[in-house]
């Protein structure tokens, strides 16, 4: 088992532990409601960031961030539950009403207590498991296992890295060459193969990440990179520029080294970890209301498309989703039933196999409802790139460079890219599409999620860019 995973599951056990031991001491009588309430507290670390990797992170930034987050809970916990006392002193009509100070201060100060036991007792826990777990570290167990890319002084320098300071948590296994060559090792790592060996290597030896150690890699050597890693749950890095390297230059006897945190990870979802989890409960809420109010025109489109043509009123077909998963999405028909005799094909403008009750359920992506199941069963999300057939997928990944970047993500029932563009006619049009889904990508936010989803409400409503 890695160590991030480890540290996940003590975390959880242990703030569940700290906060049962905490109720009991504080609030014996309640106990009965033990179990609510340590459900909350993960709930609200989840959303908080204090799930994600913090092994390697400083002790203090964990500490307080831990603070900050159980200070806000209590300003909210007092609120909830002494703020009625004081509007009526605030709006002068006591009504007779008198504040008992004795019993109000001694409930203010167990309250207080409860928490900063809280806040001692989840650090102290959390403190005692990174340190355990750095010394499995220090001992060369549980690290993630890393491919270096290329035979270079950027290779040379980030193997010593790591095995110099397990503690980092990261372990080279292995060079992988763009292609095959004479010497079967470098700096005492093994050559394992070429650019197109990567996809059978990562499985096989459970690989986490790659770095790309060519400093100033061309972008269409990053591009054959991807084309091979881009579908597969592995973070794939660059080693920093030279003018990083400048910026981090200290006058020293020993080597310059870049941390591993400078390392530049590519097509990474940014998305702070509380954000993930809120956008997780934003999809299946918003789905759920989709789904309920949208029910009578279900069955009234189901009723009109079974009159107007022959075959059924769905319409399935395979997906590729989120690394390269592969799922089943649903849409109501709106082609004929023999639309692809000849073969898969991007839809047309004026399209000759869409039905008369097709154009219309198009126009305003009425067909694209029932996709609100896969958002439920988490094959997709609400907002992100659409997904897409593996055969187009493969035809594309070929040549458009960084269009495997768009399996990072998990797809989406709408996205920036159709909001701001129309449907795909031809491969110019998936190009500009692919730099909107990009953009998403890097710049990811619930805030960004709201606003692709009030623009999809207008696109629905003036039908634009429908065929």
């Amino acid at each position: 088992m890695r160590a991030s995973t480890l540290e996940k599951i003590l975390f959880i056990i242990f703030d569940c532990m700290a906060n049962a031991m905490c109720i009991a001491l504080f609030f014996p009588k309640y106990m009965e409601f033990a179990a609510i309430a340590v459900l909350i507290w993960v709930l609200v670390f989840l959303c908080a960031g204090l799930y994600r990797r913090w092994l390697l992170d400083s002790r203090t930034a964990h500490v307080l961030h831990i603070l900050k987050t159980v200070c806000v809970i209590y300003c909210f916990a007092v609120a909830a539950l002494f703020g009625d006392l004081f509007i009526p002193f605030i709006s002068g009509n006591t009504g007779g009403n008198t504040l008992n100070t004795g019993d109000f201060f001694y409930d203010v100060q167990r309250i207080t207590g409860y928490f900063f036991s809280v806040w001692f007792s989840v650090s102290i826990f959390r403190l005692l498991i990174c340190k355990i777990l750095r010394f499995f570290l220090n001992k060369g167990w549980g690290a993630d296992c890393i491919l270096l890319l290329g035979c270079t002084n950027e290779a040379r320098e980030y193997s010593h890295l790591f095995q110099n300071n397990p503690q980092l948590g990261k372990k080279a296994i292995g060079i992988v060459e763009e292609t095959e060559g004479h010497i079967k090792t470098f700096e005492g790592l093994q050559i394992l193969g070429t650019y197109s060996d990567l996809p059978n290597l990562i499985k096989k030896n459970n690989v986490q990440a790659i770095v790309i150690a060519h400093r100033n890699s061309s972008e269409k050597k990053i591009n054959e990179i991807l084309y091979w890693v881009a579908h597969l749950p592995v973070q794939v890095y660059l080693v920093p520029s030279l003018w990083e390297c400048a910026k981090n230059f200290k006058t020293s006897n020993q080597p310059t080294l870049v941390h591993t945190k400078e390392l530049q990870e590519l097509f990474v979802l940014n998305m702070p970890p509380w954000q993930a989890t809120v956008k997780r409960i934003m999809d299946i809420i918003v789905a759920i209301f989709l789904l309920v109010i949208t029910l009578p025109l279900l069955l009234i489109t189901a009723i009109a498309i079974k009159l107007d043509s022959k075959g059924s009123v769905f319409y399935k077909q395979q997906r590729i989703g989120l690394y390269s998963r592969q799922f089943t999405i649903y849409k109501l028909r709106s082609m004929r039933s023999d639309a692809e005799r000849n073969g898969p094909q991007w839809a047309k403008k004026n399209d000759s196999r869409i039905t008369r009750v097709g154009k219309i359920i198009r126009k305003f992506r009425i067909d694209e409802i029932p996709q609100l199941l896969c958002v439920l069963k988490g094959d997709m999300s609400m907002v992100g790139p659409r997904p897409e057939r593996a055969v187009f997928i493969e035809k594309l990944r070929k040549t458009i460079p960084f269009y495997a970047s768009r399996l990072k993500m998990k797809p989406g029932l709408t996205g920036w890219a159709q909001v701001r563009h129309y449907y795909d006619n031809d491969i110019e049009d998936v190009k500009i599409k692919l730099g909107y889904d990009i953009y998403y990508l890097s710049n990811a936010s619930i805030l960004l999620d709201i606003q692709i989803l009030i623009r999809t409400i207008y696109v629905v409503l003036t039908g634009k860019g429908a065929q």
